[in-house]
């Protein structure tokens, strides 16, 4: 039972990390370089009405839909672990609980 549980919780800890790392990747990967466009549009790189729409745009929409989707992941993961925490609480309640049995059966026989 303790292989089983031990193999449960080393796969899920694995898939927490994975969210956060894919958190992270979505953040470098993609933001950043967005807003440092944003920041080159802003700087004069671009000029007119459709440089004002792109900035705009991004700082007001995509920028902030790819936010919400770090966010939401963050929060998954945050769920993933705090559903983690009360199942490892849970087994090990358990075990102390047949910890108390054995111990109770070991002193009568």
């Amino acid at each position: 039972m303790f292989g089983l549980f031990s193999f449960v919780d080393d796969m899920i800890s694995g898939i927490i990390s994975q969210i956060l790392q894919q958190v992270n990747i979505v953040q470098d990967a993609v933001t950043a370089p967005l807003r440092a466009i944003v920041n080159n549009v802003l700087a004069g790189a671009w000029k007119g009405d459709g440089a004002n729409r792109f900035a705009s745009e991004m700082t007001q929409e995509v920028i902030p839909m790819l936010v919400g989707i770090m966010s939401t992941n963050q929060n998954y993961a945050n769920a993933i672990k705090k559903s983690h925490d009360r199942m490892n609480q849970a087994f090990q309640q358990a075990a102390n609980q047949a910890q108390s049995l054995f111990d109770v059966f070991g002193s009568i026989f």
